[in-house]
């Protein structure tokens, strides 16, 4: 690892910032609302099927169990630089993106596909 990655590893652990996902989780609905405006209702879910996980992304969106992703398949989901826009809003370093995003994505896209509330 890296002096740079490692400096950012112990600022994450230090300031608790790999459990802090509220920032995190107010940049994606803002990005997938984004995705939404640009490529259509299924934007994202497009996107997902032509990295290979669209049968994922549509458990996600019914079972809320459905268990969460891998940092893989965030990276496979997001460009490198969506991810470094992630880092920028919140302040997390990249890894701490990518383990967040695995964690909290199926929840953040249960939800949207069941608010009352349209995102």
């Amino acid at each position: 690892m890296s002096l740079a990655k490692s400096a950012s590893a112990l600022g994450d652990f230090l300031t608790g910032a790999r459990y802090d996902h509220s920032g995190l989780i107010s940049a994606l609905n803002e990005y997938l609302d984004r995705v939404r405006r640009e490529h259509g209702l299924y934007g994202f879910a497009d996107r997902a099927a032509a990295a290979g996980y669209g049968d994922i992304v549509m458990r996600w969106r019914t079972d809320h169990e459905a268990g969460p992703a891998t940092e893989e398949m965030v990276r496979a989901l997001f460009t490198p630089s969506d991810l470094d826009w992630f880092a920028e809003q919140t302040g997390l370093s990249a890894q701490a993106v990518e383990l967040i995003l695995a964690r909290q994505l199926p929840n953040v896209i249960y939800k949207r596909a069941h608010a009352t509330t349209p995102h």
